[in-house]
């Protein structure tokens, strides 16, 4: 029998600290993050406030935790329904609905509107997701992929932050095909 490493996490300690991420991007996402405080948050994990600093050090590395995006962007080459803009639409439309990668989506979108740190971890999940993956269409590919992500952006926006009815009470499939349709312009458009 080897020792255990006195470092490593114990479910119990990995619970807890899923338990603090799920309360942070829920007050994060209600409150926005000049608002969240590290009690409130504490408070909702039925935690005290020193395992947050703890796990966590400090209400910034917090937000940066709870606010990690992996897009998981599809291939584009292998859609048979439209073409790669399509694809790309109904992608993007099923993470922002989504609970654990939509939610911080939704938290940096908001937060990136009035913090510079939250507009640079939009910029970096751009520069670092978005434009390698439209990369290999030219010698535009950045600007392609600038022009795909602001559409994509102010659908979100317009939807998740605004609120704007319109958009709030369109079918998924309606906004995919619509936003898709649009994407596919910009992809194609030399």
């Amino acid at each position: 029998m080897t020792p255990e490493d006195p470092q490593a996490p114990t479910a119990k300690g990995r619970r807890s600290r899923e338990s603090i991420l799920r309360a942070a991007a829920a007050r994060f996402e209600a409150d926005g993050f000049d608002r969240t405080t590290v009690r409130g948050i504490a408070k909702d994990a039925g935690i005290d406030a020193a395992m947050i600093v703890r796990y966590f050090g400090s209400k910034e590395s917090l937000f940066l935790a709870a606010t990690a995006i992996d897009l998981e962007l599809p291939r584009l080459d292998t859609d048979p329904e439209g073409g790669p803009g399509y694809a790309l639409a109904r992608h993007a439309i099923a993470l922002w609905e989504s609970e654990t990668p939509g939610r911080a989506l939704r938290i940096l979108l908001r937060a990136s509107a009035q913090d510079a740190d939250a507009a640079d971890r939009v910029k970096k999940v751009f520069t670092t997701q978005v434009l390698p993956f439209l990369s290999g269409k030219g010698e535009r590919s950045p600007t392609h992929a600038g022009l795909v992500a602001s559409q994509i952006l102010g659908y979100a926006f317009g939807r998740y932050v605004l609120g704007l009815e319109p958009l709030v009470g369109v079918a998924d499939d309606d906004a995919a095909r619509r936003l898709g349709a649009a994407l596919q312009a910009v992809i194609d458009t030399p």
